[in-house]
């Protein structure tokens, strides 16, 4: 499976585009990028189809937010239905940095406690990355758990 890095590019130019325009504004919605950002989730859609199901945590992102500038989600049920999906897909296994990168982006203006519906899977994942040496995965599961309430796996 070779990554498509070039449409990779495009779209993350594209987001930074689009980001752009919405920090300029105090709008909720943006009329005036709907196309763009419509051809952006429709990129990822072709990038997740090659294989690049590191980009699920993107698509879950850009999908529930309106301000691309502030990645604010705004629809947490999508969110929750994309994530998940990618889950499934195993696009948060330890090694796939750019999925947690991306999630990562998602924890700085959100909570990560509301990422998944099932806290067990959840915390079962981040552990699991943890473990693996993810700094991510231990940064967010120390934002949802006090660092004394992780209980160590034997």
């Amino acid at each position: 499976m070779a990554e498509n890095i070039e449409l990779y590019n495009k779209v993350v130019d594209m987001i930074v585009e689009i980001a752009d325009i919405h920090k300029q504004s105090e709008h909720s919605i943006y009329q005036q990028t709907a196309e763009q950002e419509q051809e952006v989730i429709d990129n990822i859609n072709v990038l997740i189809g090659e294989g690049m199901i590191e980009l699920y945590p993107l698509k879950a992102l850009l999908a529930s937010s309106n301000n691309w500038s502030t990645f604010l989600i705004v629809r947490i049920s999508i969110f929750r239905d994309i994530l998940l999906e990618g889950v499934n897909k195993g696009c948060l296994e330890p090694d796939k940095s750019l999925a947690w990168d991306w999630l990562d982006v998602a924890a700085v203006n959100n909570d990560p406690t509301d990422f998944m519906d099932e806290m067990e899977q959840y915390y079962d994942l981040l552990a699991t990355a943890a473990e693996d040496g993810n700094t991510i995965a231990l940064d967010i599961m120390n934002t949802i758990w006090e660092p004394e309430q992780i209980i160590e796996e034997d």
